[in-house]
């Protein structure tokens, strides 16, 4: 076996400690960068996972752009305290140029900045970074960290017939995990998902937790290759420790009559929502039912039902 002469040895082992002391410092210097927890802006980042899958024998499926999962990350670094606010993809928002639409085609008319200016228009919530996903992105992700714990609520399958899921707890591999955030088979549709993926997404972040910077820094990668350095050093200090995650869901009612279904956001809801996260109030947000031709059976107060 070949080795190094002492002096050589020693001389490299310096130079190794010295370049991995300047990486970290530099990644705390960057989650520090945002100041202390009190007084300090909140750090977002806005999940954006694309309808669309690389892989697929489908060409649709492979030029879909629309944004049918959006949830925004937020938290102060040092806090440890993150809230997830998830968006149904039928949210109505004004359009880039007249009129309303569903925020889930603000991506495909437009760009990732009108996004971005569309979910803050919205919520009231500062985003900072935007990662954006597609399923194979998605899959590699999952692989890279090995599997994440689930209790499957209600039996799952695939459009593609390539999945199928009993319930019952289980550590979901890639292909599962990607059926279990897609599955939308039941009376509320892209509400009861929206609500299956509060779920799936506070287990996911608790395994992100604890992940080595370097293997978390690639998972954050893998699923967007254009992350920055700082919004990687942003996130992986916000959930490094985790104390405390809150799901939270935009509230709302579906729209009746003709013309687009909507997902009619609940301003008064939503304003509480907002105030918790941002820290301005400590009250629960209350569901302020319809004054409209809405069906009051189908509203959603944005709770987290992810316990």
């Amino acid at each position: 076996m070949f080795v190094l002469p002492g002096r050589r040895f020693a001389l490299l082992t310096v130079a190794v400690a010295l370049c991995l002391q300047s990486f970290s410092h530099e990644a705390d210097a960057q989650a520090n960068s945002v100041g202390g927890v009190r007084g300090q802006p909140r750090y977002g980042v806005l999940i954006a996972g694309l309808d669309s899958d690389p892989e697929s024998s489908n060409r649709d499926r492979r030029t879909d752009a629309h944004t049918d999962t959006l949830v925004l990350l937020t938290s102060r670094a040092g806090s440890g305290v993150v809230d997830a606010l998830h968006i149904p993809r039928d949210t109505r928002v004004p359009g880039p140029g007249t009129g309303f639409m569903k925020i889930n085609g603000i991506y495909m008319s437009a760009d990732k900045r009108a996004l971005s200016r569309a979910v803050e228009t919205l919520t009231g919530i500062p985003v900072n970074a935007v990662l954006m996903l597609d399923f194979s992105r998605f899959r590699r992700t999952v692989a890279l960290v090995g599997s994440i714990p689930f209790d499957v609520d209600k039996a799952i399958w695939t459009p593609e017939g390539d999945v199928t899921l009993p319930a019952g707890w289980r550590r979901l591999n890639s292909r599962q995990a990607l059926a279990v955030v897609r599955f939308r088979h039941e009376p509320l549709g892209d509400i009861g998902r929206v609500h299956r993926q509060e779920r799936f997404l506070r287990s996911a972040v608790a395994v992100a937790s604890r992940l080595p910077f370097a293997l978390f820094a690639q998972a954050m990668r893998t699923l967007d290759a254009h992350v920055s350095g700082h919004d990687i050093a942003m996130a992986y200090a916000a959930v490094h420790p985790l104390v405390m995650y809150r799901a939270h869901s935009v509230p709302g009612n579906f729209s009746t009559g003709p013309g687009a279904s909507y997902w009619l956001p609940d301003q008064s809801g939503l304003r509480a929502i907002t105030g918790l996260v941002m820290g301005e109030s400590d009250a629960l947000p209350a569901f302020a039912r319809w004054r409209n031709n809405g069906a009051v059976h189908d509203a959603d107060d944005g709770r987290d039902r992810s316990l």
